[in-house]
């Protein structure tokens, strides 16, 4: 049913993005209607759809939206704090409503939230953040949480973290990604020891195009070992 419901609001909402007609917007939105109170407000903050430009007049329709659990509601009013649009700058107000858009599934939150924390040195608190995009398709969120996660801002687990996103990029194909988890097991950070993995995944980094993994295989076709160093 809850999944039936979300179909149910994105329909609306792309509904509404395409309605030419702002006085049925507003009638819908003085009804309480989130996803018109949301696309009101934008149309006034950004001046689009006929709408006078007036940040301060949208900051009400945002908090309205929010309110009835908009998350796009909620990250446009994060926006606002944090550029001073239609209200004073104010960072913390800023970081609050990102994160509650976050925590109800907007991933362009969860990104400014990544970039609030980076900018802060807050690398665990931008893995955080990282993690829901990763869970997601992203290839440069999934590598760059490993990466973190490897640099030591993963927490107690953070190897473990590091080898799952790791394995979901090189799952896409991702070359860089398969020489990392080459590199893991070979070292055993967040997996055993396992040479023969390590050679699997060295393999699928060369075959999808890495040149430092192509120059170890090489490397290793070449000693009669079969042994290589990275060195």
């Amino acid at each position: 049913m809850k999944r039936v419901r979300t179909a149910c609001a994105l329909l609306c909402g792309i509904l509404l993005t395409g309605c030419h007609n702002n006085a049925l917007l507003r009638e819908l939105a003085d009804e309480g209607h989130a996803p018109a109170q949301y696309e009101l407000g934008r149309r006034i903050l950004t001046g689009t759809k006929g709408m006078p430009e007036t940040p301060a007049a949208a900051v009400p329709w945002f908090r309205l939206a929010a309110d009835g659990g908009d998350h796009r509601a909620m990250a446009a009013l994060a926006l606002c704090f944090e550029r001073g649009l239609g209200v004073n700058a104010s960072a913390d107000a800023a970081r609050d409503w990102y994160r509650r858009a976050a925590e109800n599934g907007n991933p362009n939150a969860c990104l400014a939230l990544v970039q609030m924390e980076t900018r802060a040195g807050n690398l665990p608190g931008a893995v955080r953040w990282l993690q829901p995009i990763a869970e997601g398709n992203s290839v440069e969120a999934q590598l760059l949480c490993a990466k973190l996660c490897l640099s030591g801002h993963g927490g107690a687990d953070g190897a473990q973290k590091a080898v799952r996103y790791l394995r979901f990029a090189a799952m896409q194909g991702n070359a860089e990604a398969c020489l990392l988890m080459s590199s893991c097991y070979a070292a055993g950070v967040g997996v055993p020891k396992n040479e023969a993995l390590m050679l699997g995944w060295l393999a699928n980094a060369a075959v999808a195009g890495d040149e430092k993994a192509q120059r170890l295989m090489e490397m290793a076709s070449e000693d009669e070992n079969g042994n290589f160093s990275e060195n």
